[in-house]
């Protein structure tokens, strides 16, 4: 008998202690008896057994010291799992394990989940322009309300929860625009931080690399063109349930990570697409210019060259020197444009526009062309002896225009030529007035050229 009154005083003793904590807790607030997995769960998840943490709530209430790091990491991890259990309660009924972060918080009422893109902030990217693809890094900001993460700021003492592993929470997950691609293309998401406010407003900062191919059709203002890359997000997940907005800002730049590499970028402002009936989607493009002058000097300088050369013949006077200059000049020409041509290849995409400056080179070796052969048949014209005058108003007209200019004034060879003629000819011939007009003819035809040539220079090069 006494053996068994051994062995029931001690059970009676643990019950009555047990009822004593049960009556205390019910008037302290919440407790956790239970271990963590069992919130995994929809039973015991009740607030009258959150016991576990009832030693950090009295602490709070009765004392208004500062907690110590320690104690604040296990304030977090009860509030937190409070907030779990709680969840795991309200949907029981629908036998879901861990509520909290596996349904988005308007999983019953199928209201859309508003996800914001506060801040997107651009520290690396690399460009290649041989296959004109761009891959960005960088972060970005998002925040969203959850009605499961609020909490009474009285009775816990805080008003902000960092959690610490994003798999406590619901977070969405994005994509890019395609998601069959964007694996291959190497893109990815990755969550660095979750914070929620005791009102439920969750903020998230995501890690992204993304990849991209760039609209090239400005290469005809090359070196001066402009890539234009654009990106897209879309959940991946809970499509139905989420719609996208944008605050408004433009892309930041990291100023400790971003280097430019001589291109200078801009961006437009992240915009979201939302139709009810299609898939939610935000986007933004990036442009990128060359800054550096480089380039731009390396071009600039043989065009200017070449053009000088080709305005110079006509102040040599003679037609026939003004011939070889042409030639010398065309020969250059078209040695720079075989240079600027396999300079650019490399860059050639998928547009069919010309470069500005290869075209101009065309324009101009045209033109020269044009001007040599203007200026050999109006020499062979010059050749040929004539014994009939010229027309009075055309010999008046020469006359005046050689005067203008001054070409007059110049000896070259063929007026050598025709002084030998003239003496063996005496007073007969008139060719000294048709070898007037046809030199006014030239330098008319060479001053229309030079114009033109002008004028294309500045449109295309300036």
């Amino acid at each position: 008998m006494t053996r068994f009154w051994l062995f029931i005083l001690p059970l009676l003793a643990f019950a009555r202690a047990q009822e004593q904590n049960q009556a205390v807790a019910n008037q302290a607030g919440p407790h956790i008896v239970n271990s963590p997995n069992a919130l995994f769960q929809a039973r015991a998840t009740g607030s009258v057994q959150l016991d576990p943490c009832q030693y950090m709530l009295q602490m709070l209430n009765q004392t208004n010291k500062d907690l110590m790091q320690h104690e604040e990491n296990t304030l977090e991890q009860c509030l937190y799992y409070f907030l779990a259990g709680e969840s795991a309660k309200k949907l029981a009924r629908l036998n879901i394990p861990h509520p909290i972060a596996s349904i988005p918080p308007n999983y019953v009422s199928q209201q859309p989940v508003t996800i914001n893109f506060a801040q997107f902030t651009l520290q690396h990217f690399e460009l290649n322009e041989h296959l004109k693809d761009i891959s960005i890094h960088g972060y970005l900001e998002l925040n969203w309300h959850d009605d499961r993460l609020v909490w009474s700021q009285d009775t816990w003492k805080k008003n902000k929860l960092v959690v610490h592993s994003f798999h406590h929470v619901w977070v969405p997950l994005l994509g890019s625009q395609n998601p069959e691609n964007h694996l291959k293309n190497g893109d990815a998401f990755e969550i660095r931080k979750v914070e929620t406010t005791n009102q439920g407003n969750v903020t998230a900062k995501v890690a992204f690399s993304l990849r991209t191919f760039c609209d090239d059709t400005d290469f005809e203002n090359y070196p001066n063109d402009v890539y234009k890359c654009c990106f897209s997000f879309e959940p991946q997940q809970d499509r139905e349930v989420i719609q996208f907005t944008s605050s408004g800002l433009p892309i930041f730049t990291d100023p400790k990570n971003f280097r430019d590499y001589g291109w200078g970028v801009s961006g437009t402002v992240p915009e979201s697409f939302d139709d009810p009936s299609e898939i939610a989607q935000l986007g933004f493009c990036l442009n990128l210019k060359r800054a550096h002058s480089s380039l731009k000097v390396e071009l600039a300088i043989p065009l200017f060259i070449t053009t000088v050369l080709f305005l110079l013949p006509p102040l040599f006077g003679s037609v026939k020197i003004q011939i070889y200059i042409k030639m010398f000049v065309m020969g250059l020409q078209f040695v720079t444009l075989l240079i600027f041509s396999i300079r650019m290849a490399p860059f050639l995409g998928s547009t069919s526009a010309t470069p500005k400056p290869v075209r101009y080179l065309e324009v101009a070796l045209v033109f020269n062309l044009i001007s040599m052969t203007t200026s050999i048949v109006l020499f062979c014209c010059m050749q040929v002896k004539r014994t009939l005058p010229p027309w009075g108003r055309v010999t008046q007209f020469a006359n005046f225009i050689n005067g203008f200019l001054g070409v007059l004034h110049i000896t070259g060879i063929e007026d050598i030529n025709l002084e030998k003629y003239d003496e063996q000819v005496a007073q007969t011939s008139y060719q000294k007035d048709w070898n007037n007009v046809f030199r006014a003819a030239h330098a008319v035809f060479m001053a229309a050229i030079s114009a033109i040539v002008i004028f294309v220079y500045i449109v295309y090069c300036l």
